[in-house]
């Protein structure tokens, strides 16, 4: 999963160029999600309809199942729990996200007042063209990178995170996913990075538990992604 942020002030053409990208990347037969960020406060349901109602009455976390599926939980997630949560539920190959510039993606920004070490380009959302927009999007494939806290990589002087995604984004590294860690972990809701050694030993004991299973009775046909939740509870 890369990430990839389009980030600039008010009125500066953000949504518009979120929109392109999606739509290239999708031409591209890339799997895509995306993250929409407001100051304000968002609603997905309005009142009237039963899942509102149940919202109204108390319930934390309603999720309504039609032609659609949307999930409406009463309080605010941060984006590293949500980014985690996508990845679990999805796993696509891209998150394209409009808004949070404080956050250390990679970015495209519609200003230059918002550039800063992760930026990858400031365009002119009104003017690029579409020559112009498969370019900027040869470039999100280049430089975008996966969850911060899951980076890892073996340069010399590459030991924090956050370094390490600066350098993906500003072309000082190349970022592939088939080097990274295999194995995602979150406790207590917070993404713990680990390092290629501790995911490829957690990834190895699972395996090797799981293999003596009949997983093809409950129509699994193979061990290609696995979702462990544990409850440790304290006695």
């Amino acid at each position: 999963m890369r990430i990839i942020s389009i980030v600039g002030l008010k009125n500066t053409g953000k949504t518009s160029l979120t929109s392109k990208i999606i739509k290239e990347l999708r031409n591209r037969d890339f799997k895509v999600a995306s993250i929409k960020h407001s100051h304000h406060k968002m609603e997905m349901d309005h009142e009237g309809t039963d899942t509102y109602k149940q919202m109204e009455a108390g319930s934390n976390f309603v999720v309504g199942i039609g032609g659609r599926t949307y999930f409406n939980i009463n309080e605010r997630l941060d984006l590293e729990r949500i980014l985690f949560l996508i990845k679990l539920m999805e796993n696509p190959d891209f998150v394209v996200i409009e808004g949070f510039k404080a956050y250390p993606y990679a970015k495209i920004a519609t200003c230059e007042e918002v550039k800063d070490d992760y930026t990858i380009k400031v365009v002119n959302s009104f003017e690029i063209t579409d020559e112009e927009l498969i370019g900027l999007v040869d470039l999100v494939e280049e430089r975008s990178y996966d969850i911060l806290d899951t980076l890892f990589v073996n340069e010399c002087g590459y030991n924090d995170a956050s370094i390490i995604g600066q350098a993906f984004a500003q072309g000082k590294l190349d970022y592939n996913p088939d080097t990274q860690a295999e194995v995602n972990l979150a406790i207590d809701g917070i993404n713990i990075g680990l390092n290629r050694f501790v995911s490829d030993y957690l990834k190895q004991i699972i395996l090797g538990a799981l293999t003596p299973l009949k997983i093809k009775e409950f129509g699994v046909e193979s061990l290609e992604n696995i979702d462990i939740t544990i409850k440790n509870k304290k006695e």
